[in-house]
């Protein structure tokens, strides 16, 4: 009994433990549940997020002429490349801008017109019209959508501010890229941050690129600054040094570049240069060694080079970008670049930079002899090829007589006419005569008589034409006529032409006459004058090669015929795009300082006289006049000092420091 009472209490307690149990195994199937559930939340969450993220909470980058876009540090491949219109409009791929962000796009090429849908937002465009239909809002964008080469472009600032996305675009010297988001607002600390992400990857602009770069090649005294041309000259000699090659090695005169670049380099005549620039010092040793900022700078292109012959100092090429703080970058053909980034692996900028090779000019070291007068003789309207008594061609057989005289000249030159002596052309860039544009089509309207439109197509028709034949671009201009404009010299500097007409006008193409050709030369042209003749008639050849024979007989003076952009130089004047030169000769400089000399001396006579008027008047009234002594002049002038200070402070430097020198030369 009592057995089987332990059992039947044994029974009920073992019913509680398997209760206890059941409760254990729903407790864990609870908490499981819960943390399934708690999975599946992150899960969604995570899928909406990315979902989210897809649709709109990254930037796309588009840049200005690059087929390549950039998102979420990832490059994209577009069905073309971005461009801006004349009025600065950026479009983009309206494919690529649709995929990027997420849009359902339908369009039409029979009506050219499509929808293009996000979010339930459906925006309806049309390539002749320059409003976006959202439903019943119609929003404007700046310009029409565009197809060109078979792909729809839209302007992608208007397009995506339309469903109220956010854009910003940065200026050609920073990348010209355009910046989209669909979320984050695009602050100036997170444009910034974006551009110099997207830099690294895109590279810079073209713009941007010329704009930091300087351009230096072999055999030229020219050095291509931020797209201005700069002459490398010291201690103001009228010859400047060019860049030279030995071994294979590229080296750079260091004073004449660092001067033409706004620094400064000084040589202790023992032998260490000190160079200034950009803040840095540096100092160079005729020995090779090199400090650049206090520390040392080694390597196996890290050297220098002495011109015995001309007791001229020269750096590496690679060396000199370590004085200023650059990267060296080695283009080809003798071609090099200085940059503030580096152009490894960013090819479309290398070929960019190349392209502006033209741009510098031969040395003028060797090629110029010295010379009392400097005369440039410039052509137009050529070139002319054959006929009975020339059968070379005309400008051919002024090339020889030319060549014969050791005279450089400048030939503006009509396009379509360059095919007929396509010969010429190799002859004048080989024997270091000077490319010049004279217009397409030589339009009797002049230039001044065409819309910009116009004026740019005749210039860069031109362009292309001698550039195609000649296998360089021009490097002046001179429009028809010498007409110019407010339109003209925008375009001109726009696409980089200095203009050039003339200080000394034979007019052969009216007299006919050879002998009246060689009269006004001799006569009239003298040091810095730019000579207008057209290698168009016989007259004009003979009279400017018997011109050249007179004046290298003469024994008063000694002379030597040079292009244009050699006479600029020689006379220390950089030619700037979009500005119009004649010519201005020594004698001409000197009558004007001379002119400008009796003025300033007339002004002085009369403001001392009414001076001694007014001071006789105050006399007369019983004003006792007192003579300051001059150390209260001198305290008075350190009272008044803090003037030049507010002048300097709005007017610059330069101009002030000019006034009180030509105060105190003319004092």
């Amino acid at each position: 009994m009592a057995y089987d009472t332990a059992n039947s209490y044994a029974r009920p307690r073992r019913r509680r433990r398997k209760r206890k149990s059941h409760y254990g195994v729903l407790v864990l199937v609870i908490v499981l549940l819960i943390a399934l559930i708690a999975l599946a939340v992150k899960l969604v969450t995570t899928a909406v997020s990315a979902a989210f993220s897809k649709s709109g909470s990254h930037e796309i980058v588009y840049q200005v002429d690059n087929a390549l876009g950039y998102c979420d540090g990832k490059t994209f491949d577009l069905e073309g490349a971005p461009y801006r219109d004349r009025s600065g409009n950026l479009f983009a791929p309206l494919q690529s801008l649709c995929d990027q962000l997420q849009l359902d796009l339908t369009w039409d090429e029979a009506t050219k017109s499509g929808t293009a849908t996000w979010n339930k937002q459906t925006a309806e465009i049309k390539a002749s019209s320059t409003k976006v239909q959202m439903g019943e809002e119609s929003k404007e964008m700046s310009a029409a959508p565009a197809v060109k080469d078979g792909v729809v472009y839209v302007p992608a600032k208007g397009f995506c501010e339309a469903f109220s996305w956010q854009t910003a675009e940065t200026a050609e010297e920073q990348g010209d890229f355009l910046i989209i988001s669909q979320k984050d607002e695009l602050t100036e600390e997170k444009v910034t941050q974006i551009t110099d992400e997207v830099t690294s990857v895109l590279g810079p602009s073209e713009k941007q690129v010329t704009s930091d770069s300087i351009l230096m090649r072999t055999d030229s005294d020219k050095a291509l600054v931020a797209g201005e041309t700069k002459t490398m000259a010291a201690d103001g000699e009228k010859l400047g040094e060019g860049v030279m090659e030995q071994n294979g090695t590229k080296y750079v005169p260091l004073k004449a570049a660092i001067t033409a670049l706004g620094g400064t380099a000084e040589f202790d005549g023992n032998k260490v240069w000190t160079v200034n620039y950009n803040d840095t010092e540096s100092t160079v040793s005729t020995k090779g060694r090199f400090k650049i900022g206090g520390s040392r700078v080694k390597g196996d292109d890290i050297t220098v080079w002495l011109d015995t012959d001309k007791d001229r100092f020269y750096v590496s090429a690679p060396a000199f970008a370590k004085i200023i703080g650059r990267y060296y970058t080695d283009l080809g053909d003798g071609t090099f670049a200085f940059t503030t980034l580096s152009l490894d692996g960013l090819d479309s900028q290398k070929n960019y930079l190349d392209s502006l090779r033209s741009s510098l000019s031969d040395a003028v070291d060797g090629d110029i002899p010295e010379a009392d007068v400097y005369i440039a003789l410039t052509f137009d309207d050529g070139p002319t090829g054959k006929s009975e008594n020339y059968p070379n061609g005309l400008t051919n057989y002024l090339l020889d007589g030319l060549k014969e005289r050791g005279a450089k000249a400048t030939f503006l030159m009509v396009g379509n006419r360059v095919s007929e002596v396509s010969d010429a052309l190799p002859r004048m860039v080989s024997e270091g005569h000077e490319l010049g544009n004279h217009t397409m089509t030589h339009p009797m309207s002049h230039l001044t008589g065409l819309d910009q439109d116009g004026i740019r197509s005749q210039i860069n028709d031109a362009t292309e034409a001698i550039k195609a034949i000649a296998g360089q671009a021009p490097q002046v201009l001179r429009p028809v006529g010498g007409g110019v404009n407010s339109d003209v010299k925008e375009i001109a500097k726009e696409l980089g032409y200095p203009i050039i007409n003339w200080s000394v006008d034979t007019e052969d193409w009216k007299y006919r006459d050879a002998e009246h050709v060689k009269q006004v030369i001799v006569e009239q042209a003298g040091d810095g004058d730019v000579v207008l003749m057209h290698d168009l008639y016989p007259t004009s050849v003979k009279g400017a090669l018997d011109a050249i024979d007179e004046l290298q007989k003469r024994t008063d003076k000694t002379y030597a015929f040079v292009t244009v952009s050699q006479l600029a130089a020689i006379h220390g004047i950089t030619l700037e795009p979009g500005v119009v030169y004649n010519g201005l000769s020594d004698t001409d400089k000197e009558l004007i300082m001379a002119v400008g000399k009796a003025a300033i001396q007339y002004s002085r006579e009369q403001c001392d006289a009414r001076l001694s008027e007014r001071m006789d008047l105050v006399a007369q009234t019983g004003t006792e006049i007192v003579e300051l002594p001059a150390d209260v002049l001198g305290q008075l002038q350190d009272k008044c000092s803090g003037v030049y200070d507010e002048v300097r402070a709005t007017y610059g430097d330069e101009l002030v420091d000019m006034q009180i020198s030509t105060a105190e030369k003319y004092a």
